[in-house]
């Protein structure tokens, strides 16, 4: 499986095991929690052999998780909420294509793995209020003149919690 679709699927798995357990398929080393289910790891690895994973053409990442190193909790949770949200999508479209009942059900099961992540630690409560922030009509006079009159509060609270985060970064490094 050398399509874009396998480089995806491999990506996905890989995320899955740096988000959840910390290290792609890997044992965990000494002292550190494993949050990977065991049928989820079988069901990972019924996919690894149905779809061909192990090939070495999908080597290679789809997700930069690297790109969190170092930034804050505040940002890397809102990239990996946005990140399960790609996964949710990838295996719903995985789902809907003609496949062995086995590896249709571990497509499944990881999905509502997926689901439960979410639903426990990635509520959408934050991307629901960026994405009606989005859809503000910034060329309506009256939403124009209303946001001029919170200006001077939004400003405040935006550079007092930058300079906080700021601080807060600049001590933990």
């Amino acid at each position: 499986m050398d399509s874009p679709l396998g480089l995806l699927v491999v990506g996905i798995l890989g995320l899955y095991f740096v988000c959840v357990q910390g290290c792609p398929l890997s044992p965990n080393p000494a002292g550190t929690q494993d949050f990977v289910p065991n049928k989820t790891i079988e069901d990972i690895k019924t996919l690894i052999a149905h779809l061909n994973l192990a090939d070495n053409k999908l080597v290679g990442t789809v997700f930069n998780m690297t790109a969190l190193d170092g930034k804050l909790e505040h940002e890397q949770w809102l990239f990996l909420n946005a990140t399960l949200d790609v996964y949710l999508n990838i295996f719903s479209n995985m789902l809907n294509e003609e496949r062995l009942e086995e590896v249709n059900q571990s497509l499944q099961n990881l999905r509502n793995k997926m689901q439960e992540l979410k639903r426990h630690y990635y509520s959408d409560r934050i991307k629901t209020k960026i994405q009606k922030l989005a859809a503000i009509e910034t060329t309506d006079a009256v939403v124009q003149k209303k946001a001029l009159n919170e200006f001077q509060e939004v400003f405040q609270r935006a550079s007092k919690l930058g300079a906080s985060l700021h601080q807060r970064a600049c001590t933990q490094s």
